[in-house]
C-alpha cells in the first residue's frame, strides 16, 4: 500500500532555527518531535498540500514563493505496517517565530541544526533533515 504525504521544515534566517512540533504519546510510540508533516490525497497538488498544512499545524501562511522542494520525491517503507510512505520534502524560510500550533501537537520548539537531528524519533526525518540542512547552509549565518 502507498501513502501520499509532505514534509515541510520552516527555517527562520534571523535566527538560525528550525522549527519541530511536538507529537503527544499513542499505544505505539512515546511524545516525539518532528516537521511540519501532512497526508495528502494522490490528486491533491504536492504544494498545495503543502501550504495546507503549515497553516492548519503552525497557522503560519505561505505563499507558494516561500516554498522550495528539497527532495521531490522522498519514499521510504515502514515494515510494521507495510506501507510506502511517499512524498515531497520542502525548505521554507519564515521570518516570525510566532506558531500557533493544532490540537494535533502538544509543543512547538525552535532548534538550531545541531539540537535538530538528536530530537527527531523517526530515522526518515533524519534523513530528510540532512538533505534539508544540506540545501539551506546558502542560508545559514
Amino acid at each position: 500500500m502507498i501513502k501520499y504525504s509532505i514534509e515541510c521544515w520552516l527555517f527562520n534566517p534571523l535566527t538560525n532555527c528550525f522549527l519541530l512540533l511536538r507529537c503527544p504519546a499513542t499505544e505505539k510510540h512515546e511524545e516525539y518531535w518532528q516537521p511540519v508533516t501532512g497526508g495528502r490525497s494522490q490528486d491533491e497538488p504536492c504544494l498545495q498540500a503543502c501550504l495546507r498544512e503549515v497553516e492548519e499545524e503552525t497557522g503560519i501562511l505561505l505563499g507558494p514563493e516561500q516554498v522550495e522542494t528539497v527532495i521531490s520525491d522522498f519514499s521510504f517503507c515502514i515494515p510494521e505496517t507495510r506501507i510506502e510512505l511517499r512524498k515531497p520534502v520542502y525548505l521554507a524560510r519564515v521570518y516570525s517565530d510566532t506558531v500557533a500550533i493544532s490540537s494535533e501537537h502538544i509543543a512547538h520548539g525552535w532548534f538550531k541544526a545541531g539540537e535538530v537531528k538528536r530530537n527527531l524519533h523517526w530515522d526518515s526525518n533524519r534523513e530528510s533533515f540532512d538533505q534539508v540542512f544540506r540545501y539551506a547552509r546558502q542560508y545559514v549565518t
